[in-house]
């Protein structure tokens, strides 16, 4: 199995669809700032001094990720990123989900909003394991390569 998983061309689709699909989601956001931290604060789990700063640093590190992931560099560091920003992603819906707040998840900006769901939830655990595999399955960066 882990052959199969290793193989460059399963690695290489992995990428391909995590990498754009977090150039997608991260367009709406980047152009509409403002809309996405309206998106932030209806989950009520981050200060709201800190809504502005989250809404302007997460889409371009979701782009850079999906840029990084689709050029094949700094693999293990982006999909580290990625299955990071996943995770926190997955945990604000669940606990969304949980108090019952009946909010678009954010998850690809306004122009496509769409309900806080278990679908929702589902989706991006399948992402996080697109992230975790490539992450665990890449050849080692440069920079690690130089220490060992």
């Amino acid at each position: 199995m882990k052959r199969v998983l290793s193989n460059k061309y399963v690695l290489l689709i992995s990428r391909l669809v995590l990498g754009s699909v977090f150039i997608v989601a991260s367009i709406d956001k980047i152009a509409l700032p403002e809309a996405f931290a309206v998106n932030i604060v209806a989950y009520k789990l981050l200060p709201y001094g800190l809504t502005n700063l989250f809404a302007l640093i997460v889409p371009w590190m979701e782009l850079l990720c999906g840029v990084f992931l689709i050029a094949g560099v700094f693999l293990r560091s982006s999909s580290f990123m990625v299955s990071l920003l996943l995770s926190m992603f997955t945990i604000a819906m669940i606990t969304a989900l949980v108090r019952g707040l009946k909010i678009d998840c954010g998850c690809f900006g306004v122009e496509h909003a769409s309900p806080v769901s278990w679908m929702r939830v589902l989706e991006d655990l399948g992402l996080l394991v697109l992230g975790i595999h490539i992450f665990t399955l890449s050849p080692q960066e440069f920079a690690e390569q130089l220490v060992e």
